[in-house]
């Protein structure tokens, strides 16, 4: 009867959304049903009597117990929750895995009081017996032992909360993150406070795009690299279609009609009108951009993706809002390029004027950062995701070495990297410091001389020039300078200075909130106490 019932609840195959993992054998789907495991057990993240009884099947303390049903629910919690799932014959998938195969390959799955991986279940459980848990009230940053009473607190490892106390520099958040000057907003994001992602929309950042998209009245056209759940952003976009707003959207495809982002095709899949750039001469070159036209009179771009990690603030971005019909026009000519097919190097120039450049036919770096470059007279403060092109680095050199204060922050994980120059800059005489926290330092920005503000989806490399779909702004407007300029000098002190010289690593004790936010951030295949990096 069980069987026919979820047979009713759940036909052959249908789409949701998970609205939160409860454990990794019961999901909780958008529509306030839950997904159920059968025939399979797992630990609970409460203290309970299912909890007792396997505690004792597996020679585990309650408390221990605990902790194993807790790290079971984060791993399931950070695999599907907020994503798009798809229920197939009484089977959830995500994207193209099975969820349950890979639940069955976990080190939480019991069947018949045996783990389902025998070998990957004994070794958690010999590293929770040998490490001592704690509970983590994260709003009062309080410490509690485990136990029943606070069973609803954050479970970590005992002495790493004092570790991440004794890395974090005591210096005054950053106060004023926006800036709105009429028809130019400019809006920053600060990864220094956010140290774990959410989907809530919560950011200035996000809630400027929800507005606009709320307040559209006839058209968006949006080009971007890739989409991961963010509810409020795609509940915006359906009931804009409800009414009769036509939306339009061109996004990165490899070859293979995959994107890097999880849940760009279901977001393709509700707005219909897309293009991707799948079948352009070049598949290897990206669609890199991030912009939105909103009813042909505002432009809204900058370097943050429409990805949950980018909405919530985890990630450092700037985001750039023009009321304009002129800008409109010009960002237009550009989306319908590609929306007809025309990708990287496969587009034409036009008449632009002198402070908007799309790559690569436009030639960014030669034609607009060069430049503006070589007039510097006072500083060049470069917060920057990538800066790798020979001719960005050898023009900041010459900058140097004219008496132009020339400082550099760079994002750890590029930073590492075997195409990374940070070191022939540091070889050359600039200070470039390394940021040391869990989300990326995610912009492409030059501030230069309190009066130019370079800005947009670029990063500083050759593909950033030569291959991808790009836009790039130069806006000459010194407040906006100002406040960039105030911001970058607020996380260069935030920054300790022993990274002017050594090497955070991405995930790993020196970058504060890494090994607790439940992201791979050095893309290596383990996650927070996993890794390498987060054991002492």
């Amino acid at each position: 009867m069980f069987i026919l019932f979820l047979v009713f609840l759940y036909p052959k195959e249908q789409d949701f959304r998970v609205k939160e993992v409860i454990s990794p054998t019961q999901i909780l789907l958008d529509n306030n049903n839950i997904f159920k495991i059968s025939d399979y057990e797992t630990f609970d993240p409460v203290f309970s009597e299912k909890n007792k009884k396997l505690a004792k099947d597996f020679n585990l303390s309650e408390e221990e117990a605990f902790v194993m049903g807790n790290f079971g629910k984060y791993w399931a919690k950070n695999l599907l929750e907020g994503r798009s799932v798809n229920i197939q014959e009484q089977t959830l998938y995500y994207q193209k895995f099975n969820y349950l195969t890979k639940f069955k390959n976990s080190p939480y799955c019991i069947k018949d009081n045996h783990f389902c991986n025998e070998k990957a279940g004994e070794k958690l459980i010999s590293t929770i017996k040998h490490t001592n848990y704690v509970l983590l009230d994260v709003e009062t940053d309080k410490i509690y032992p485990i136990s029943k009473e606070k069973q609803n607190l954050l479970v970590i490892k005992k002495g790493y909360r004092k570790k991440f106390k004794t890395t974090k520099p005591t210096i005054k958040n950053f106060s004023k993150l926006n800036l709105n000057t009429g028809n130019i907003k400019l809006i920053l994001t600060d990864f220094t406070v956010k140290l774990k992602p959410d989907r809530n929309c919560s950011t200035d950042l996000c809630r400027e795009i929800l507005t606009n998209i709320n307040n559209a009245q006839s058209s968006i056209d949006m080009a971007i690299y890739g989409y991961s759940s963010t509810p409020a952003i795609e509940n915006a976009i359906k009931n804009a279609l409800k009414r009769g707003v036509k939306i339009r959207m061109v996004y990165d495809s490899d070859k293979n009609g995959n994107n890097i982002y999880e849940d760009t095709q279901h977001l393709a899949a509700l707005i219909k009108n897309t293009k991707s750039d799948i079948d352009s001469a070049n598949p290897r070159y990206i669609m890199h951009n991030k912009f939105f036209i909103i009813d042909n009179k505002t432009v809204i771009t900058g370097s943050a993706n429409l990805s949950y990690t980018d909405m919530s603030g985890y990630n450092t971005n700037a985001l750039l809002v023009i009321n304009s019909k002129d800008v409109a026009k010009l960002y237009k000519n550009e989306f319908e390029q590609m929306y007809n097919g025309k990708f990287h190097n496969e587009k034409i120039a036009f008449n632009k004027g002198e402070n908007i450049f799309f790559s690569p036919q436009d030639k960014t770096i030669t034609n607009c950062i060069i430049p503006a470059i070589q007039q510097a007279k006072s500083y060049i403060y470069i917060p920057s995701f990538i800066i790798i092109e020979n001719q960005i680095i050898n023009e900041l050199i010459k900058a140097k070495n004219r008496g132009v204060d020339v400082k550099i922050i760079a994002d750890a994980l590029n930073a590492s990297n075997k195409y990374s120059k940070i070191n022939q800059l540091r070889a050359s005489g600039l200070p470039v410091k390394i940021e040391n926290y869990a989300g990326k330092l995610h912009s492409k920005t030059m501030i230069i001389d309190d009066k130019y503000l370079i800005i947009g989806s670029m990063n500083f490399s050759y593909s950033g020039e030569n291959r991808n779909d790009e836009n790039l702004i130069i806006l000459e407007n010194p407040q906006a300078a100002i406040l960039y300029r105030n911001f970058f000098e607020y996380l260069w002190k935030k920054i300790p200075d022993k990274w002017l010289r050594g090497f955070p690593r991405a995930e790993g004790l020196d970058s504060i909130g890494s090994c607790s936010d439940g992201l791979d951030n050095d893309y290596d295949g383990l996650i927070d106490g996993e890794d390498e990096g987060c054991k002492k």
